[in-house]
């Protein structure tokens, strides 16, 4: 009796959302998993590095990962974004010969960009190693960890694939098998030789090369039937698009560099103005303030591919009306979120990671409240992307940029992490502010368009 009303009631409730957001939950469902066992995976493994390196150190190695990750990014073409808006066209078409041209034109292209990735990396770190980096002897380190991490742009292109296809339950299940492999290195290694930079980052470099190798080979095996009777497809069967898609592709590729110049180098600008122990706190604060994103991050990967095909077709009062009813249950978990981190937050950042972490407090409270802001609005970037604006993501990071760098530079010296904290939080709130804005108003005049 019980299990039947329980069932009445889970029916009523889906029958209350629409035809789209029913399937963006579907294809969510197993990212929604992944990402809950990764970011508790995730909250151990820095719990132990915090804990086990040590605030100054920690600071150190979150430098370096950020140094090398800015400049690959901004050498990373994130052509499985490309992929996605293009290939849909070519998969809807049953074109297959197109998309496996367009894969291997995607894969080509990646393997130049990382070989100047790490050209670039070697170059900087030979020139510029002291502006960045505060310890003496991880030149190497630097140099190795950028050949691993240039796996990620292979990785871009095999989740586009999967992501293209609604294989989300094997994407999902790749991810969960690297967080354990990860985790399990990481205690490993920090257990072991507890304040060893050296030997972790061995281990974290390590991690890395396995995680684009293990991913990009089942990605590929899983597709390989799909693929095999067109493996010979020559570019000239998508020349035609090429132009439109250099558009697309260098606007989102100079939109997702901006994008983690942001992410990332809010770390290196807090390393320069208040020193790597400022960067152990203030990205301790960072992985705990921003674990709210953990449920609407699958979203935001599902929802990519669904834009593009509702947009596609014209279809504008189904997507506001999706938009509406996500963005109401997106509130839900993010008002219980701070409410339980504001009451328990000095608990967790001194019985969890030690009174050297004390001073996280501060600012997490500004990153809890962006982190937020952001899950909300997680779908802003992707309708903005499935409308072609790319050309206003790059203004809108560029003007973003220039207002978090500023607000940083008179902040972090009185407030130390938590100016930096504040600064991140009004970039947030211009970004998606601009970005909704804009998006609504495209979809009143003709639709998508590349600009």
């Amino acid at each position: 009796m019980v299990e039947r009303l329980i069932g009445k009631a889970k029916s009523g409730i889906w029958k209350k959302f629409d035809r789209e957001s029913k399937t963006l939950f579907r294809n969510s469902s197993w990212v929604f998993f992944s990402n809950f066992a990764g970011i508790g995976l995730n909250i151990i493994r820095s719990i132990i590095i915090a804990r086990g390196l040590g605030a100054k150190t920690f600071g150190s190695y979150v430098i370096v990962v950020a140094f090398v990750g800015i400049v690959q990014e901004f050498l990373n073409l994130n052509l499985g974004t490309a992929i996605i808006k293009f290939g849909a066209a070519y998969h809807n078409e049953q074109r297959i010969d197109k998309l496996v041209a367009l894969v291997k034109l995607c894969l080509k292209v990646s393997g130049v960009m990382v070989l100047i990735s790490i050209v670039t990396v070697v170059l900087l770190t030979i020139l510029a190693y002291s502006t960045f980096v505060h310890k003496a002897g991880l030149e190497m380190y630097i140099m190795f960890y950028a050949v691993a991490s240039g796996t990620k742009y292979f990785n871009s292109i095999s989740n586009g694939i999967l992501r293209l296809y609604f294989k989300f339950k094997l994407n999902s299940i790749i991810q969960i098998t690297m967080d354990i492999v990860e985790t399990v290195l990481v205690v490993t290694a920090v257990s072991l030789y507890p304040k060893n930079l050296d030997v972790f980052f061995i281990t974290m470099i390590m991690a890395c090369f396995l995680n684009g190798v293990i991913c990009n080979w089942m990605a590929f095996w899983e597709l390989r039937h799909e693929f095999r009777p067109y493996i010979r497809a020559g570019y000239d069967l998508v020349k035609n698009e090429i132009g439109e898609m250099k558009t697309f592709v260098i606007g989102n590729s100079l939109g997702n560099s901006l994008k983690s110049l942001m992410g990332q180098g809010d770390v290196l600008l807090l390393g320069i103005l208040a020193g790597p122990s400022q960067v152990g706190i203030y990205s301790v604060a960072k992985k705990i303030g921003y674990a709210i994103l953990a449920p609407t991050d699958p979203l935001m990967q599902s929802i990519f591919p669904q834009f593009s095909k509702l947009l596609a077709e014209k279809k504008f009062l189904e997507t506001k009306k999706m938009l509406g009813k996500i963005t109401l249950i997106a509130t839900i978990p993010s008002v219980v979120f701070i409410i339980i981190t504001f009451f328990l937050k000095e608990w967790m950042f001194v019985t969890i990671f030690g009174k050297e972490y004390l001073g996280a407090v501060y600012p997490f409270l500004f990153l809890l409240l962006s982190a937020v802001f952001s899950s909300v609005t997680f779908w802003s970037l992707p309708l903005i992307i499935s409308l072609g604006l790319v050309k206003l993501r790059l203004k809108v990071y560029m003007i973003a940029i220039v207002v978090g760098a500023t607000i940083a530079y008179f902040a972090v010296p009185q407030m130390h992490a938590a100016g930096m904290g504040l600064a991140l939080l009004c970039v947030n709130l211009v970004i998606n502010t601009i970005f909704i804005f804009r998006a609504y108003q495209e979809m009143k005049t003709t639709g998508p368009v590349i600009s």
